[in-house]
């Protein structure tokens, strides 16, 4: 079922207040895996293990896919 239900105390965002004021160059956790592949590549490009593990999902096409998104919302 495509049902989604929102969580009243973090509105969507899957962590707790305390958690996302911890930042890293400006964006909290969710901010982070909000970003794309491709925005993540240059959000991180000073932390080469970080581009060693997603430049393999840029590279055949899928710099669109969220760092946090579900894979279950990807097709076949």
């Amino acid at each position: 079922a495509d049902v989604r239900l929102e969580c009243e105390t973090c509105k969507g965002k899957r962590f707790k207040d305390e958690l996302l004021e911890v930042e890293y160059k400006g964006k909290n956790i969710y901010e982070v895996l909000e970003l794309s592949v491709e925005e993540a590549l240059d959000f991180f490009a000073d932390v080469k293990e970080v581009v060693n593990k997603i430049q393999p999902l840029y590279n055949v096409g899928l710099g669109y896919v969220k760092l946090g998104q579900s894979s279950s919302t990807l097709s076949g």
